[in-house]
């Protein structure tokens, strides 16, 4: 997901903390699916949507 890799990536420049999985989950699953422009995610499986988050949040390790 490439909106919380530019959260990630924001947080680190401006050195906050990086957001753990959990949040980024809140943030980019469940917010995101709540959005018109993103109201199709719910359309699919959270499986594959919470396993890229976690790539990212093991990446970025």
């Amino acid at each position: 997901m490439n909106d919380s890799l530019a959260c990630s990536q924001q947080k680190y420049k401006s050195a906050e903390k990086k957001p753990d999985l959990s949040e980024l989950q809140k943030l980019f699953i469940t917010s995101a699916k709540k959005t018109e422009e993103r109201e199709w995610l719910s359309e699919v499986s959270n499986i594959p949507l919470q396993q890229s988050l976690n790539d990212l949040n093991q990446a970025l390790l």
